[in-house]
């Protein structure tokens, strides 16, 4: 950085849309191929049995996952001691783009697919979840302290926008396959529709956005490792020290995992449960992606009403009674066969059977009620910091986000293959919304002079 932006009065610099066009170019992949249009196809077209693809999706993201989990703490101080950070990320990206289009050779029958998709499927987990972390390390040099609220909040609603802009186009293609494509085909191809979406909507942000890093520092002088480690030391001084706040981070832990594997799962379920289409899941992926801006918009309201604690639980209550509500939707019934449904089939495109409509109503609160629960967990942390810790708090909020990330998908793939029953297997997310909702309990909701979590550090 050369210039200092404390003096800046703008509400959006241009350097903060640089750095939030980047969640534009790169957020659509994930929504394409992890959550709606991939996924259901390697595990319905390429697998050919529903509850096996999801074990085996499952277990993909789960060992990318793990995989994280290792290189994630060593890696943000790694980043933190290195030199120019663009030219990593611009490496990354690559990289990212590449797995990306190497999905197009997934094809069924072949004896390679399965591995190949595995192993593609996990780069790109890692990929993605490495380019967030230098992207979101770039962030001091979008904007000053009175900017970077607004300008990551712009980068979050870019992604979902592009997201939407990009599935509504593989939608089209789905409908009219062209060259004498099918709709299969289409799906096939998303990886390489979001390669190129990618390499095109980052030029934007390599030619605005400034560099951030220490004066002097360089990748090549910078230590892989920090010269004193002592990880149990470290934590169990925290626990002492701040145990409500940690008390916090560990609940959030536990849901979030949760929360994240029934985003990265549900089209797998639906497609295997309900017989869902690649094209179904994908206009579901746009309600849902459409459904964030309700969640985002209501988190602020819920918070100022209740408290960021109380929403949190409102909204994991709220999040749990759906949850239930969805596995209990079968072809024919509601409730787990309580309620008949017909199973006539309607003459439309799309969503011919009562059920699948019911499902697909259900998808608007829950996408709305998960990132309401991603922004009051923010809140909350940043009533429970003292202010010369938030920086601090922040960093490990961030790691515990990558720490556990196999978790969900781990209990679902373990559950799968125990019982060979993809609704059982999904539905044990449920242990985890009540586990963390148990622990969010004890969690102190009101900061007070009293509390030894604002002590000022000696």
């Amino acid at each position: 950085m050369t210039k200092s932006h404390h003096s800046d009065t703008r509400v959006l610099p241009m350097t903060g849309l640089w750095w939030a066009s980047f969640d534009w170019a790169r957020s659509p992949f994930y929504y394409v191929v992890v959550l709606y249009v991939f996924s259901a196809y390697f595990s319905e077209a390429v697998i050919g049995d529903s509850a096996r693809g999801q074990a085996i999706f499952s277990s993909t993201v789960t060992i990318a996952g793990l995989a994280m989990a290792l290189i994630a703490p060593f890696l943000g101080g790694f980043m933190d001691r290195g030199g120019a950070k663009k030219p990593v990320l611009l490496g990354l990206i690559l990289l990212l783009a590449l797995a990306s289009a190497g999905l197009s050779f997934v094809v069924p029958g072949a004896s390679y697919s399965i591995p190949l998709g595995m192993f593609l499927l996990g780069l790109t987990g890692c990929a993605y979840s490495t380019t967030e972390l230098f992207h979101n390390a770039l962030l001091p040099a979008a904007g000053n302290v009175r900017q970077i609220s607004v300008i990551s909040g712009l980068g979050f609603s870019l992604g979902s926008l592009g997201a939407v802009v990009l599935l509504l186009a593989i939608i089209a293609l789905m409908r009219s396959p062209p060259f004498g494509l099918v709709e299969a085909d289409i799906a096939r191809l998303s990886g390489l529709f979001s390669a190129i979406w990618m390499l095109v909507f980052i030029i934007p942000f390599y030619l605005g956005m400034p560099d951030f890093h220490r004066a002097g520092a360089s990748w090549r002088t910078a230590r892989l490792l920090p010269a004193t480690w002592e990880p149990i030391k470290a934590t169990r001084a925290l626990f002492n020290e701040y145990p409500n706040i940690m008390r916090f981070l560990m609940a959030r832990m536990v849901f979030m995992d949760a929360l994240n594997a029934l985003f990265a799962i549900s089209a797998v379920y639906v497609a295997g449960t309900l017989g869902w289409r690649q094209s179904e899941t994908a206009m579901m992926g746009i309600i849902a992606t459409c459904s964030v801006v309700i969640g985002g918009l209501s988190a602020g309201v819920i918070d100022r009403l209740f408290g960021a604690k109380n929403a949190i639980l409102i909204e994991l209550f709220s999040i749990t009674a759906i949850f239930f509500f969805q596995i209990g939707i079968k072809q024919d019934s509601l409730l787990f066969g309580l309620i008949p449904l017909s199973t006539e089939e309607a003459p439309r495109e799309a969503f011919t059977h009562s059920a699948d409509l019911i499902y697909l109503v259900t998808i608007v609160p829950m996408s709305a009620l998960i990132i309401a629960a991603y922004s009051s967990c923010r809140s909350l942390l940043v009533q429970l910091s003292p202010p010369d810790k938030i920086g601090h708090f922040f960093g490990i909020y961030a790691m515990t986000s990558t720490v556990t990330v196999w978790l969900g998908p781990g209990l679902v793939a373990v559950a799968t293959f125990m019982t060979d029953n993809q609704r059982i297997g999904f539905g044990s997310l449920a242990i985890l919304f009540v586990l963390g909702s148990v622990l969010m309990i004890g969690v102190k909701g009101a900061v007070t002079s009293d509390d030894a979590d604002t002590r000022a550090p000696t």
